[in-house]
């Protein structure tokens, strides 16, 4: 019995004409790759300034469409035999044309396979495929930008941090410093109090200004420790303000407000007292 013959019909041919452009894609693709790994060849062994010549001359490239064929084959055909082994580099990639190959030129090499394992790029158009690679060099730009912003908050809270720790420690030597002066003017009152009981003006008037003295060195300590420790509490209220900004505006101009309202106030308050 004869084989049978299948009815040709328009679907059959576009079929036959789709395989056949695939092979055609292929194999033109590899074939560039092949002259791609020729001219990286001759590169190497042509001498310096001779390059731009020998292509215009011997094989009518210019030099911007070898350095794309080298990149080709720097990307795609590196590993393949110097032969140009077709079936590994059909397993190694999808039917590519010439045109898709420049095109994943722009996807970095380490995210290449996986960004290729993620589309349909044999069903792709050009068109498509250039708004997927600039889809993904946006999404890693963005990324690129959060990470750096995480690393500079990172560095702001370890800055804060270690201001905290100084503020801890100096606080920590206020205290001190605080008790060493609130023995010294006890010592000095109780002194001020012997002398007072023994009439003794001169001396008693001696450590009257000594005490005076001492008390006025107590008073500025308090004085230098509460500034230092409002100032550290406004640098710190003014950072998580702008943090603030950046999150919501909104709920930023409240506590703007609200902030704005108090320092007015005890302005008003203070200013009040001095006039009475």
């Amino acid at each position: 019995m004869g084989d049978i013959i299948p009815e040709r019909t328009p679907l059959l041919i576009a079929a036959e004409i789709n395989i056949i452009k695939h092979q055609t894609e292929k194999m033109v693709l590899n074939n560039f790759i092949e002259i791609g790994r020729r001219l990286a060849e001759a590169k190497g062994l042509i001498k310096y300034g001779e390059w731009g010549n020998w292509l215009k001359e011997s094989v009518g490239f210019s030099q911007n469409r070898a350095e794309k064929l080298m990149r080709l084959y720097k990307e795609f055909g590196s590993q393949q035999s110097a032969l140009g082994d077709a079936g590994a580099l059909g397993r190694e990639l999808p039917n590519l044309s010439y045109t898709h190959a420049l095109i994943l030129l722009g996807v970095p090499e380490e995210d290449r396979a996986q960004f290729i394992s993620d589309i349909n790029i044999e069903s792709m158009t050009t068109r498509e495929l250039e708004q997927a690679v600039n889809e993904l060099k946006q999404s890693q730009q963005e990324k690129a930008g959060l990470q750096k912003a995480l690393a500079e908050e990172k560095e702001k809270n370890t800055q804060l941090a270690q201001e905290q720790d100084n503020l801890k420690k100096e606080t920590s030597d206020l205290r001190k410093s605080k008790q060493e002066l609130q023995q010294d003017v006890e010592k000095k009152a109780l002194e001020n109090k012997k002398l007072a009981e023994n009439s003794n003006v001169k001396s008693y008037q001696r450590v009257s200004n000594e005490l005076a003295a001492a008390q006025i060195q107590l008073l500025t300590g308090k004085i230098a420790f509460r500034y230092e420790t409002l100032e550290k509490a406004f640098k710190e209220l003014t950072y998580e303000m702008d943090l603030l900004a950046k999150l919501d505006t909104q709920v930023h101009g409240e506590y703007k407000k609200l902030l704005n309202g108090f320092l007015i106030k005890a302005m008003e308050e203070r200013m009040g007292g001095r006039k009475g």
